[in-house]
């Protein structure tokens, strides 16, 4: 299971002042360290994720090092806010009131008077007598 989706803001702060001292665009490289992060599902695919991202900046004998700071640091927000977290349900109460919404909506039926029927009638029964016309008229012998 990916991690929670919680506002990152905290982690993100802390990722883009860490970014910034090593002089890496915080843009490009953050977003794909909470990419990572976000849609990894376990510990291990979130360090070889971040090892090939960091190997671009950062060097070869910190690596393992780093990683292991960046994967703390997410872990320690992710239970802050966890703990922080009034609501865990949350979620589920924003799905189950928009079921109640969309139940709410009702769609009127298209009311057709007598007269309107009448015509369309009509006017499929002249079609339909074309048609029957043609089918004569178009016979093989």
């Amino acid at each position: 299971m990916a991690a929670p989706d919680f506002s990152a803001g905290e982690f993100e702060k802390w990722l883009n002042e860490w970014l910034d001292g090593l002089g890496a665009d915080r843009e490009v490289y953050g977003a794909y360290i909470l990419g990572v992060l976000q849609e990894e599902e376990n510990d291990e695919e979130k360090s070889d994720a971040l090892n090939g991202i960091l190997s671009a900046f950062v060097d070869e004998d910190a690596l393992e090092e780093v990683c292991q700071q960046i994967l703390k640091q997410w872990t320690d927000c992710c239970s802050r806010n966890a703990a922080n977290s009034n609501h865990p349900d949350d979620e589920v109460q924003a799905i189950a009131s928009l079921i109640e919404k969309q139940a709410q909506i009702v769609v009127k039926q298209k009311e057709v008077s007598e007269e309107a029927k009448k015509k369309k009638e009509a006017l499929l029964a002249q079609y339909a007598n074309v048609t029957d016309d043609e089918d004569e008229g178009e016979e093989v012998t």
